[in-house]
């Protein structure tokens, strides 16, 4: 912290920052995680179930989360 504290004007402020780089690191680990989940289910999916994901992504796309 000594270091930190001598280096930067508000080390609050780093620390708060390099939370949300890691947090949304997390977030888009845990997302290629499911979308390789995704990927193996959907050699057994029927076309109704390939049409009902795809309207699913879609959907999560336009909302932008």
């Amino acid at each position: 912290m000594r270091y930190i504290d001598d280096r930067v004007e508000n080390p609050s402020r780093l620390i708060e920052l390099l939370l949300q780089a890691w947090r949304k690191q997390q977030e888009q680990q845990a997302m290629v995680e499911a979308c390789l989940l995704l990927d193996e289910l959907s050699d057994q999916l029927t076309e109704e179930d390939e049409a009902w994901q795809q309207a699913a992504i879609t959907e999560w796309e336009a909302s932008g989360l």
